[in-house]
């Protein structure tokens, strides 16, 4: 059988970004089975084994194709090819995906296909699906949506006047959105069975109830939550509808913060809530500001996680020295977009950034510079120059304007920068199976 030529279609990087993480990634094979190398990527085989693993979750879930019968489709192998590069890749630059994260997904698909997580894995046994690979499935595909936000929030830069042309061409987009004035209760669920979330679930009903019976609902905040608010009694202050989840928007659009102010028990991966609605307005919403600078120092296959945690440490030492952070930036940081400006964020809006980020800012006394922080982006030394409450109502239509132009310009970025990676990558064509799999 010929192959087509090491040749990249975009489409099918393009649907990388729409794949679904619940793949069925298992087969039972027979015993008299051999296994093959079919293509080597950048010193990585990729096996008959795993391709008919692929070939017959395409087959079972996404009816493109007919059971395997032998013959290597070359579209499906050009995409597992893409789709090992791009994990090799998020390796280089320390990428992970933690056990909680994939304990996560595996729950939101359970719930998503309206069952438990005990009856999802009885379905996948039914189907002759091994759980472990079912996991392995997702968590590659998480590391390539790191990979993904990695090098798009990394290189992409949209300017001022692109966000004016925006708004100028969709002058609907400045209208003020809602807000709302919240607060929040968080019990975060640890160990995920079954068992333990209905037992918290539970709780948390009856931890409502009182609260409906008289218990203050900051006091039920402090005893009780896992949220970062919890010694303020979860109190958020106020929150323009684009600063919350959907989850909490659609309890706060039915709530009355006169008649009926507390939310019903609300699920989601981080856990369980209790929403608290003080007042509603139009637009108006004050957010505590922070000015932040930062140098980011990023893993490549050149320096490993280690080297990058080393450097950090020695760039820190400087700094507490009496280095200048803004020299240090220059010669360190690997930030394009902050680093002409002495490595300065602006002022940083709640929920912005990762949350190891956010949390490390947030604890900083202003003026003093962090310890190297991890990110999925590297490592942060992080400085807060001022705090400040702001009403960004006039922001909301920038902010909408920002993201969808961002969003345009990551993905042709990465389908770009991904070309150029395959490109230079090592990938040889060892062997074919012929119609037995033999």
């Amino acid at each position: 059988m010929s192959m087509k030529p090491n040749v990249f279609p975009v489409k099918t990087l393009q649907a990388l970004f729409l794949a679904c993480l619940c793949w069925l990634p298992a087969v039972v094979y027979s015993q008299g089975f051999i296994d093959r190398v079919l293509v080597v990527v950048d010193n990585v085989p990729l096996t008959l084994s795993e391709y008919r693993v692929r070939h017959r979750q395409e087959a079972v879930q996404g009816g493109r194709l007919a059971p395997f019968n032998g013959e290597v489709d070359p579209e499906l192998l050009t995409l597992m090819i893409d789709e090992r590069l791009q994990v090799l890749q998020a390796e280089y630059r320390g990428i992970d995906v933690t056990e909680q994260e994939v304990d996560a997904s595996v729950e939101l698909i359970a719930r998503q296909n309206n069952m438990s997580s005990t009856a999802l894995v009885s379905q996948l046994e039914r189907d002759g699906i091994l759980l472990q690979e079912f996991r392995a499935s997702i968590r590659e595909q998480q590391m390539i949506r790191k990979l993904m936000d990695a090098v798009a929030n990394s290189r992409v830069i949209v300017s001022d006047q692109e966000i004016e042309n925006y708004l100028n061409a969709h002058s609907e987009l400045r209208a003020a959105d809602e807000s709302y004035e919240v607060s929040h209760l968080l019990i975060q669920i640890q160990d995920r069975t079954d068992d333990r979330i209905a037992s918290e679930r539970e709780n948390m009903h009856l931890l409502r109830q009182r609260i409906e019976e008289g218990l203050p609902f900051d006091q039920a905040v402090r005893e009780y939550s896992d949220s970062s608010s919890r010694e303020d009694g979860g109190y958020l202050g106020w929150r323009r509808s684009d600063q919350l989840p959907e989850l909490f928007l659609e309890a706060l659009r039915d709530m009355d913060p006169e008649t009926g102010n507390l939310s019903p028990v609300l699920e989601s991966e981080s856990g369980l809530h209790l929403l608290k609605l003080h007042g509603r307005g139009g637009g108006g919403a004050l957010v505590d500001q922070q000015l932040i600078q930062h140098i980011l120092i990023v893993p490549d296959q050149q320096n490993t996680l280690d080297e990058v945690e080393n450097l950090a440490s020695r760039v820190y030492d400087q700094l507490l020295a009496g280095e200048s952070f803004e020299k240090l930036v220059r010669l360190y940081s690997m930030d394009t977009q902050s680093r002409d400006s002495g490595g300065s964020l602006g002022w940083v809006n709640p929920g912005s950034l990762v949350p190891e980020f956010e949390e490390a800012a947030k604890s900083l006394p202003i003026g003093q510079v962090s310890k190297p922080v991890r990110t999925r982006y590297g490592y942060h030394l992080i400085r807060v120059l001022d705090r400040r409450s702001t009403d960004m109502a006039n922001e909301i239509a920038a902010n909408k304007a920002r993201q969808t132009i961002f969003r345009r310009k990551a993905t042709e970025l990465y389908l770009n920068w991904f070309q150029s990676i395959r490109q230079r990558a090592f990938i040889e064509y060892v062997g074919i199976p012929d119609a037995t799999g033999s």
